[in-house]
């Protein structure tokens, strides 16, 4: 398969192992778009499935960074117009399980329990780990807390 091929395929959603497909300027410039980007209105895509595929790794995104998402956050970064299309697509991702989580109607929310990753520059690799770090002192200080009680 082809690169493009993994980028309109509605099973691949992470494309760092395959970068060896990579010959040229431009596979450079569609796989970082597609590896690391989230959606442009500037940017014409070859096709909808390209098109679909940047809405759907844009709320990947979104799931990554926050438990609740709002209609109006996935709106605005994916440029969609339709409350019914931004829900139908949900159901969609929730059934294929690319997210586990829920739809709060009356709130107007995604709610996020997990979801798959996107892939990761290595650029970004020192934020994570001071991530982790944070996120351990914290566990670390709440587990002394609870031997105190």
């Amino acid at each position: 398969m082809s690169l493009i091929d993994y980028i309109e395929d509605d099973q691949t959603y992470q494309f760092t192992k395959y970068m060896h497909l990579v010959k040229t300027e431009e596979d450079k410039i569609l796989f970082d778009r597609f590896a690391y980007g989230v959606c442009n209105p500037q940017i014409k895509y070859r096709n909808d499935n390209q098109q679909k595929k940047m809405i759907i790794l844009t709320i990947l995104q979104l799931c990554q960074r926050s438990k609740c998402v709002t209609f109006d956050q996935i709106q605005k970064a994916c440029y969609l117009n339709s409350r019914a299309d931004i829900e139908s697509l949900l159901i969609d991702l929730i059934q294929r399980d690319l997210i586990i989580g829920s739809i709060d109607d009356q709130k107007g929310c995604l709610n996020i329990q997990r979801c798959i990753s996107r892939d990761v520059r290595q650029s970004d690799i020192p934020d994570m780990k001071n991530q982790i770090e944070i996120m351990y002192k914290r566990v670390k200080h709440l587990k002394e807390q609870l031997k105190k009680q």
